[in-house]
């Protein structure tokens, strides 16, 4: 059970550089879908040099605005949140996290706020796995908390708010040393 927050943080990628160009880029396809079954289906022009027949158009545009509103759900919906409580620190990466999991002091080896390089070292944002460097979970930014486990994983929690967490980190460790906690 988790006591008073210490830290609590919530990114989303709502309004970020990769939302709003998935929204373009939407946008842009619905566009041209609209122009060639309003030339194809409306007008009986046949839409590009080797036009589909009209079912598969209407099939290929249901299917293209499907997909994409799926994967703009998955960008306004997708979230991180990070909390630490005297005890614990807990995370949760909607909708690939969606209970939030709990790291106590038994689990980790080391913590620490650091800089990284997100393309270079998971392939960019999101929730990534990196061979050598483990899972990012993470939204935007380029500061992360690095947790090394006992058993050898590695965990980056990306953060906007590197000073606050790296506090809220020192102040876990303090009582972890004061109390035993696992």
């Amino acid at each position: 059970m988790k006591g008073k927050l210490l830290y609590t943080e919530k990114q989303t990628f709502r309004n970020t550089f990769f939302w709003w160009l998935q929204a373009v880029i939407s946008l842009g396809v619905i566009g041209a879908f609209t122009f060639g079954l309003s030339k194809q289906i409306i007008s009986g022009e046949p839409w590009g040099d080797n036009p589909m027949s009209d079912t598969a158009l209407i099939i290929t545009s249901l299917g293209t605005l499907v997909l994409l509103g799926g994967i703009q759900w998955l960008f306004t919906v997708m979230n991180l949140i990070i909390e630490i409580d005297h005890r614990n620190l807990y995370y949760s990466y909607y909708p690939f996290v969606r209970s939030k999991r709990k790291v106590a002091k038994g689990d980790i080896k080391s913590m620490e706020v650091r800089k990284y390089k997100p393309i270079l070292e998971y392939g960019g944002w999101g929730y990534r796995i990196s061979p050598g460097n483990g899972k990012a979970l993470n939204i935007k930014g380029k500061w992360g908390l690095q947790l090394v486990f006992k058993n050898g994983d590695k965990l980056l929690l990306g953060t906007q708010k590197k000073e606050a967490l790296a506090r809220a980190i020192e102040e876990l460790k303090q009582h972890w040393n004061e109390a035993n906690y696992g």
